[in-house]
């Protein structure tokens, strides 16, 4: 075997194991992570949504998008969601944690080898090396064992964000790797199908327009250098608008598909533009110095552009958008400036959508991508003057990197511990972002199921503080506190904020319950059925109410007001059946055996319910009515 045939095989066996090392790290970094409990928007996506709970639904998922979430205002259209969670409650026999994350890991981890191939595509495409493929992989680490993605990772309804990040960077991949199928254009159909998991991934059309523009393989350089000028817009033109009519035509349906019920959730929309430069340049801090991480962050939206984050975010948004411009011009900069256009481009979709929140870590998902890359192409600039740099010095930069990809990885495994429970995560929450009141109020729910009524209470009073119109926080408060008018007050008042939200319904007719209330229970789980047919909580609660002694004593005085009085009698003789010592139901049977003449068993009822309830004077009077009748000269 020649000395270059050895070579080869050598670097084939070091890439291997440097592969098999990356998927230890990403094992090792989110080891602690595949017990780790749903939170957030799991609660009505998955937890609460009884549609997730049978396979058949599958084709349901893709007709109609009121099966994606229990709350009307966060049914988008995600089928592929949808289909993944429904799979995971299978394999998992129900809401087990384990099973859901370990279906978005292998996801995940598939993005990230995805993502060295690409990475290594790009830079031998401007320059070949024999380090690209260890930088490639460097990089892909980077990706992978960042700490600002722990927060997708573990996020289970989050998965929308690693299948629509996995399904753009499988279609440059497809493209990259099978050169021969491109007059198909099936390397669009990971990207085009990824929109169906969050509109988000059409954003590869743009992408690959630019990426078009820079990079060619060696057969594709030769062949345009001896084409005309026209010949070769053409061409560029001919290959990029197939991507922008298949993503656009998905991105169209997906809307289209989307009810008239979901809400973007901003208040106000140019309150949110204004503010996204600066939070463009705390992702971009966040993305080199990941500390205080938050999974709900408490900035607010700017209100006017006097104020100072807002020229400052500005001015570094247009330095790094004409830093990636005069990147993009240059050969050897290619890399990055195809990077930075990335990060800024994928950072549109949610920067112009006017959101509920501001700013959420797993928006960076698809855009930390283009920072990678970025970083991908500087490390190849280093790596091609570090040839001449004697030997330790190569030896300290591989430490050096390492180092940060250990110290990464760690972050990582820390930041996992965070997402452990609820209690856990709205304790960080509150600690780095005390002036969130989401935060504080699902802090507060913590300490209420474990019993301390007192630090629940304060938390809550000190969101209100801060969001006096919340529903959701006036629901707590009326479960929290003990007094039966002013929790009732706050039901009320969250009702009259979010008449369409079936929580405001829900949880004001548990408390109903609780108190034996059951016909007005019943009639708000109605309404809330009405408005979420897939809640579980509101199913499982009205399956209550409806199965309750209550609820059929109020069955039996509808047939009893409705002349069936056999009827009323069975619907009584069921609630005696759930309460023995249920004097009403007694009392009911007397009433009706009256009506049917049959005043002796009429009689031993009532004294019967008057044994129960002494007190009990609409009881005495159908006893003494049915003594009555019974002395009574027959006709």
């Amino acid at each position: 075997m020649s000395a270059s045939k050895v070579t080869i095989v050598l670097e084939r066996r070091f890439a291997g194991l440097a592969g098999v090392l990356l998927l230890m790290a990403l094992l090792a970094a989110y080891a602690n992570h595949f017990q780790n409990s749903f939170h957030f928007d799991d609660a009505h996506t998955v937890v609460n949504n009884a549609a997730i709970q049978d396979l058949s639904n599958i084709p349901s998922f893709f007709r109609d998008a009121t099966t994606f979430s229990a709350l009307p205002s966060n049914q988008s259209y995600r089928p592929l969601v949808s289909t993944l969670l429904a799979i995971d409650y299978r394999l998992g026999g129900g809401l087990q944690p384990f099973s859901f994350h370990v279906s978005i890991f292998a996801l995940f981890v598939a993005l990230v080898i995805l993502l060295a191939f690409f990475v290594y595509w790009l830079l031998e495409s401007a320059e070949t090396s024999p380090l690209h493929k260890w930088i490639a992989l460097a990089a892909a680490a980077g990706y992978g064992l960042h700490p600002a993605n722990a927060d997708t990772v573990n996020y289970v309804i989050a998965s929308a964000e690693v299948i629509s990040t996995l399904g753009v960077i499988a279609s440059f991949a497809v493209y990259c790797a099978f050169p021969r199928l491109r007059w198909t254009y099936l390397y669009v159909l990971p990207a085009a199908i990824a929109v169906l998991a969050k509109p988000p991934a059409a954003i590869f059309a743009v992408l690959f327009a630019i990426y078009r523009g820079l990079f060619q393989d060696s057969a594709q350089a030769d062949r345009i250098v001896r084409q005309a000028w026209w010949r070769r817009v053409f061409a560029w033109w001919a290959e990029v608008l197939p991507p922008f009519v298949i993503c656009g035509a998905m991105l169209w349906f997906v809307q289209d598909m989307t009810p008239r019920t979901w809400a973007a959730g901003a208040a106000n929309a140019r309150h949110y533009l204004i503010t996204q430069p600066y939070v463009t340049l705390l992702y971009f801090k966040t993305f080199f110095w990941p500390s205080a991480l938050s999974a709900d962050y408490d900035l607010n939206p700017f209100t006017t552009t006097d104020d100072a984050r807002f020229w400052t975010g500005l001015a570094f948004t247009v330095f790094l958008t004409a830093g990636a411009i005069v990147a993009v011009f240059f050969r050897k900069t290619h890399v990055i400036g195809f990077g930075l256009c990335w990060f800024l481009l994928a950072l549109l979709p949610t920067s112009l959508l006017p959101l509920a929140e501001v700013m959420n870590d797993h928006r960076t998902f698809i855009p930390y991508v283009g920072l990678v890359i970025a970083l991908a192409g500087v490390a190849s600039l280093f790596a091609a003057r570090l040839a001449s740099y004697p030997k330790w010095t190569k030896i300290g930069a591989a430490v050096a990197v390492t180092v940060c990809l250990a110290a990464s990885g760690y972050a990582t495994f820390q930041r996992n511990k965070v997402w452990l429970s609820e209690e856990s995560l709205w304790r960080d929450v509150v600690l780095k972002s005390p002036g969130n009141a989401r935060g504080l109020m699902n802090y507060g729910n913590t300490l209420m199921a474990k019993g301390d009524f007192t630090g629940a209470l304060d938390h809550f009073h000190r969101a209100q503080a801060l969001a006096p119109q919340y529903p959701v926080l006036l629901i707590n408060l009326a479960i929290a506190t003990k007094q039966a008018t002013q929790a009732e007050e706050h039901f009320r008042q969250a009702l009259r904020l979010a008449p369409s939200s079936p929580d405001s319904y829900t949880y004001y007719a548990r408390t109903l319950l609780a108190h034996s209330r059951n016909a007005q229970a019943e009639s708000l789980l109605r309404q809330a059925l009405s408005l979420s047919p897939a809640d579980v909580t509101a199913q499982q609660l009205l399956a209550e109410a409806e199965s309750s002694p209550e609820s059929y004593l109020v069955v039996s005085l509808q047939r009893y007001q409705e002349g069936r009085y056999a009827e009323s009698i069975a619907a009584s003789r069921t609630a005696l059946a759930l309460q023995p010592n249920y004097a009403e139901a007694w009392n009911n049977i007397g009433a009706a055996y009256n009506k049917l003449g049959r005043y002796a068993e009429g009689a031993a009822a009532c004294e019967e319910a008057l044994r129960l309830k002494p007190d009990f004077e609409l009881a005495r009077n159908n006893l003494q009515y049915a003594r009555e009748m019974q002395k009574a000269p027959k006709k």
